[in-house]
């Protein structure tokens, strides 16, 4: 990929809105299902030392039910407990917020959360989420018994949305700890050269 002039700027004024969202508020982790936000976020929280949050953990310990149970009744009803779960988890500022696969695809909710946090996009080549598919299927109600094809489409409709994120990192399957450091050193990298 050949850089211009412009490309690098707009990364650096882009890298420098990012360093302002870090220091004034949360740092939310998007991404499709399986790519790890949940225990990238955990590492990356103890990183930052900051508080954690999990909006999908925050919706089942609410409603007292699992996210397959709560697809059961309809997935309006998941996704009106899930924007609860994002709203409180953003207040106070200043956690590491990991959102459900779906989440930052709901009507409202970029506009919600871009300009209340860091919003990171995690992303993993669907060649590589393909070898999961049978593995995440188990606890995850919007692929199981779909078609790969099926399955491809909702991740390629998703991937438009998550490219409105702050910051992409690209996650080939390392470690949590490896994909927080990463991500801690980008940040780091884009502090030294405001």
């Amino acid at each position: 990929m050949t850089w211009t002039g412009v490309d690098e700027a707009r990364a650096r004024e882009n890298h420098g809105a990012a360093q302002h969202r870090l220091a004034q508020g949360s740092v939310a982790l998007i991404g499709f299902m399986g790519v790890g936000k949940t225990s990238v976020g955990r590492e990356l929280a103890r990183l930052l030392d900051r508080p954690f949050a999990d909006t999908d953990a925050m919706v089942q310990e609410r409603a007292g039910a699992t996210i397959p149970e709560l697809f059961a009744r309809g997935e309006a009803t998941f996704r009106t407990l899930e924007r609860a779960a994002l709203i409180d988890a953003l207040d106070p500022p200043g956690r590491v917020i990991a959102l459900g696969g779906g989440a930052f695809t709901q009507p409202g909710c970029p506009e919600l959360l871009l300009p209340r946090a860091l919003v990171v996009h995690l992303y993993t080549p669907w060649r590589v989420m393909r070898e999961l598919l049978p593995e995440l299927a188990g606890d995850r109600p919007l692929i199981r018994d779909r078609p790969v094809h099926e399955i491809q489409q909702l991740f390629l409709s998703r991937a438009a949305a998550y490219r409105r994120a702050h910051v992409r990192i690209c996650l080939p399957r390392h470690s949590p700890e490896w994909a927080a450091a990463e991500i801690v050193e980008i940040l780091r990298h884009h502090r030294r050269s405001e």
